[in-house]
């Protein structure tokens, strides 16, 4: 029987792969689950479970209750990628948190995004070729390696974050409509009025 579980918070995600001891950020680790939605993959919660452990090169494999609230928590992303208004965020630390590890949870989130897009992304997918796909993969790419040197009491430091911020998730989702399977493009949301939502 699966324990009950909630949709891990950031610090709760970190704590449970520092018992792992994992190599992978909490951040990084969402941005694969991320990529992987993004990238057009649909995985049940044994092929999820693989992918995930594969990456976090953790010492042990994750355990039932980890893997519970990791389910949770791509169920939630896949929803919020598919939210017509745009409710999909990146796991990252809040706004309170020092600047230099904002940036750079950013770019960890950015780089296991791009490991879980090429994950899911088939060879013979063609759409990824696109213009636009390319162009925005590319950024992503460039945010992935953005160095932490900001400031914290810098406003225009600030200011470049919000907008680094804002500009990867609106391209997460512009992946995640290109890149969507045949049977979810387009309509998806009014086929059911009544899907319950998670807040």
């Amino acid at each position: 029987m699966h324990p009950v579980a909630s949709v891990p918070s950031l610090d709760e995600l970190a704590n449970a792969l520092a018992r792992l001891n994992s190599a992978c950020s909490a951040p990084e680790l969402h941005g694969v689950v991320s990529g992987l939605l993004a990238g057009g993959a649909r995985l049940n919660r044994n092929t999820l479970q693989k992918v995930l452990e594969t990456h976090a090169e953790a010492d042990q494999a994750i355990d039932e209750e980890l893997m519970a609230g990791l389910w949770h928590l791509q169920l939630k992303t896949l929803e919020d990628l598919g939210d017509s208004e745009l409710a999909f965020a990146p796991l990252l630390p809040d706004d309170d948190e020092d600047l230099g590890a904002r940036v750079a949870a950013l770019a960890d989130w950015c780089q296991g995004f791009l490991v879980g897009f090429g994950t899911a992304v088939r060879p013979n997918d063609t759409r990824v070729h696109a213009e636009t796909v390319r162009e925005t993969l590319q950024d992503i790419v460039h945010v992935s390696n953005v160095e932490a040197s900001a400031q914290d009491n810098d406003e225009g430091d600030e200011t470049a974050y919000a907008e680094l911020y804002e500009f990867v998730r609106m391209a997460v989702i512009h992946l995640f409509e290109e890149m969507a399977p045949p049977e979810e493009q387009r309509g998806g949301d009014e086929a059911d009025p009544d899907s319950p939502t998670l807040h």
